[in-house]
């Protein structure tokens, strides 16, 4: 009689590893194929869309983009215990973080691509936001936010031309926090004075100073406010990233422990195995 035990250890099989990594990428993209599908049908006729319709099925793609990425990571998981003959729980472990670390990685570089997958929201959503909010706060602190250069009116030789362009009125209203409307009639009084010295590229720029001081403050106030909305998302955005992360990682590990095969079955397997 021989007794017959599966092998031991914490041996990493890059054949399961990559047996995994494929069924949990193939999984992905069938089960986003899949979404896609369904988000078209409940579309519907684009004439009858709606602001609700569109929010309502924002919610759902992100909804389906986790489920999605938590049942490709856990058959992933399984499939890379499941194929390979080192059944403990170490080596179950070590394969299902090797396989969420590939599909992780791999769908980084997709979205670096430009093919999401449905998943660029999660990937480089928040790489955006935090950009924005360190660059809000950055400008606050540092005073690099000078109204003049938003506006385009540190140059007196082109400010009655910055003045007659409409962008400007949106960029002035944005940045003190004022009505369209409000900001429009503030800035043709000052289009009046800049007229009437338009000769003297000295009094022109006097004109525009002492205007664009009067907002001064409430432009550094507005431009606060923003900087702690922004900055607000950008951490709201970096922990459901991590704990998006965090959960597939944790199914990865849970579906290949799932994977290990029973003990009688390896004693089967290995008696068979030796018997020929």
């Amino acid at each position: 009689h021989i007794e017959v035990s599966p092998p031991v250890g914490l041996r990493v099989r890059w054949g399961g590893v990559m047996s995994g990594f494929v069924v949990a990428m193939g999984t992905i993209l069938l089960l986003t194929a899949l979404g896609l599908a369904i988000g078209i049908t409940t579309l519907g006729d684009p004439r009858a869309s709606t602001d609700y319709i569109e929010s309502g099925l924002g919610i759902g793609a992100s909804l389906w983009g986790a489920i999605t990425l938590l049942l490709g990571c856990f058959l992933g998981g399984m499939v890379s215990t499941r194929v390979t003959d080192r059944p403990d729980r170490g080596g179950a472990f070590i394969h299902g973080t090797l396989v969420w670390t590939l599909v992780a990685v791999f769908l980084l570089w997709l979205v670096g691509q430009g093919i999401s997958f449905g998943l660029s929201n999660l990937f480089s959503a928040l790489g955006g936001l935090t950009k924005t909010a360190t660059t809000a706060v950055t400008s606050v602190v540092s005073g690099e936010g000078d109204l003049a250069q938003r506006l385009g009116l540190d140059n007196p030789s082109q400010i009655m031309n910055r003045l007659d362009d409409p962008e400007v009125v949106s960029v002035f209203a944005s940045a003190t926090g004022m009505p369209a409307n409000e900001a429009r009639t503030e800035l043709n009084q000052l289009r009046s004075q800049v007229e009437a010295v338009r000769d003297n590229p000295d009094r022109v720029a006097t004109e525009v100073r002492n205007f664009l001081g009067q907002y001064a403050d409430r432009a550094k106030q507005q431009a606060g406010q923003v900087a702690a909305t922004v900055q607000e998302g950008a951490t709201v955005g970096a922990w459901v990233t991590f704990g998006v992360l965090a959960a597939t990682m944790i199914v990865a590990v849970l579906g290949a422990r799932a994977g290990i095969p029973s003990l009688s079955s390896w004693r089967s397997r290995w008696a068979h195995t030796g018997a020929a």
